[in-house]
C-alpha cells in the first residue's frame, strides 16, 4: 500500500478499525465479495448484506480499497487514500511534524512520478496526447475549452488542501469527470464564473489535458497559486519553468496605456516584473517585465486596469484546435 512508516503509528487516523481488518484480509492478493464476507463474518458488518455493501462503497470512496475488472477487491495505493483523507477529512489529531513528513513525502512521489514526461518536454520531444500534462491557459481559452467538455465537477484543490501555504480558496478545481463518485457537479456557467473569480484573485488557470481513447478532452482545469501548488513545485525543483506547466504565451512591454500603477507587479506569481521609482519627480516607472522569465500564465494582464499588457503566443498547445469554437 506504499505506506510510509512514519505513519504507522497514527493509521487510526486514516482507517477505522473494520477497515483495518478488510486491509489485512487483502493483504496477500485481491479477494471476491463472497470470499471477503466469509473471511470477515465474525464482523456484525459482514453479516448484513446491506451494510457490507454500504461499508465496501464507503471505503472505495475514501480510497481505501479499489475494484478490479475481473470483480475482486484489493487494497488501494496509500497515495490515494491520502489524497482523499487531506481534500474531506483533514488532519484530525495529527501533530504538525507528522503532517509536514507526510506532505513532503507525498510532493516527493508526485515529482518522482512526473519528472521523466518533465524533462521529455525540456528536451524537445513531442509530448503524448493521452497522457495528462498541465499547461497554462488564458481565459478565453478557458471559455472555448468549457464550450467542448460537457461535464463539470467542483473539487478541493488537493495542492491547497495538502500544503496549506496561501489563503485563497480550496474550492477551486474544475474536474472533468468525478472520480469516486464525491465531487459536486455543477453547470458550465458556474463553472467559468468560478475561473475568472479564481484569476481576479491572482490564481493562474492550469489546465491538466490529455484524451481519452475516443479523442475527447480529459482531466481539469486547476487555479494555482505559487506557493502550494504541485506541478510549479516540481518546475522549481527540476528546473523546467517552461515546461511544466508547458509555457505558451510571454507577456510584452506594457503599451503607453500604462498608467504605472503597479498592479502587474503585485499580482505576478513569480516576480518578474519588477519597477522602479523616479525620487527626483516622485513617480513610479513603467513596469519593467523579463520577458525571458515569464511564463504566460497571463495574471498580469487580467489585472491591468488600462489593458496595457499584451501576451505574445510563443508555443501552441497540443489541444490548440479544440479551444477554437
Amino acid at each position: 500500500m506504499n505506506i510510509p512508516e512514519f505513519l504507522i503509528p497514527w493509521l487510526d487516523r486514516f482507517y477505522d478499525p473494520f477497515e483495518i481488518e478488510l486491509l489485512q484480509v487483502l493483504e496477500n492478493k485481491p479477494i471476491g465479495k463472497k470470499n471477503l464476507i466469509k473471511l470477515l463474518g465474525k464482523n456484525k458488518t459482514s453479516e448484513d448484506q446491506y451494510d457490507f455493501d454500504y461499508f465496501l462503497e464507503r471505503a472505495w470512496q475514501r480510497g481505501t480499497i479499489k475494484f478490479l475488472d475481473d470483480q475482486t477487491i484489493a487494497q488501494e495505493d496509500f497515495h490515494v487514500r491520502f489524497d482523499y483523507w487531506a481534500l474531506f477529512e483533514g488532519w484530525k489529531d495529527l501533530p504538525i511534524d507528522i503532517k509536514d513528513k507526510l506532505n513532503d513525502w507525498e510532493l516527493n512521489h508526485y515529482i518522482a512520478s512526473h519528472a521523466p514526461a518533465a524533462e521529455k518536454l525540456k528536451n524537445g520531444l513531442e509530448r503524448d496526447p493521452y497522457k495528462i500534462y498541465p499547461e497554462y491557459l488564458l481565459l478565453d481559452e478557458v471559455d472555448a475549452l468549457f464550450k467542448k467538455i460537457p461535464k463539470f465537477y467542483l473539487w478541493p484543490c488537493n495542492c491547497r488542501a495538502m500544503i496549506g501555504s496561501c489563503r485563497q480558496s480550496e474550492f477551486t478545481c474544475i474536474r472533468f469527470s468525478n472520480d469516486r463518485e464525491i465531487g459536486w457537479e455543477i453547470s458550465r456557467e458556474k463553472a467559468l464564473a468560478i475561473v475568472k473569480q479564481a484569476n481576479k484573485k491572482g490564481l493562474m488557470q492550469n489546465a491538466e489535458l490529455g484524451l481519452d481513447e475516443q479523442g475527447r478532452i480529459i482531466g481539469a482545469l486547476c487555479n494555482c497559486c505559487n506557493d502550494c501548488c504541485f506541478p510549479h513545485q516540481l518546475s522549481e525543483r527540476l528546473n523546467v519553468t517552461k515546461y511544466w506547466p508547458l509555457s505558451r504565451y510571454a507577456a510584452q512591454a506594457p503599451t503607453q496605456d500604462c498608467n504605472m500603477c503597479g498592479t502587474c507587479v503585485r499580482r505576478c506569481p513569480f516576480g518578474i516584473i519588477s519597477q522602479e521609482k523616479d525620487i527626483k519627480h516622485k513617480k513610479r516607472q513603467v513596469p519593467l517585465i523579463d520577458v525571458e522569465q515569464c511564463r504566460g500564465c497571463g495574471v498580469c494582464a487580467t489585472g491591468c486596469p488600462q489593458d496595457a499588457i499584451h501576451l505574445k503566443q510563443v508555443k501552441e498547445s497540443l489541444f490548440e484546435e479544440k479551444f477554437k469554437v
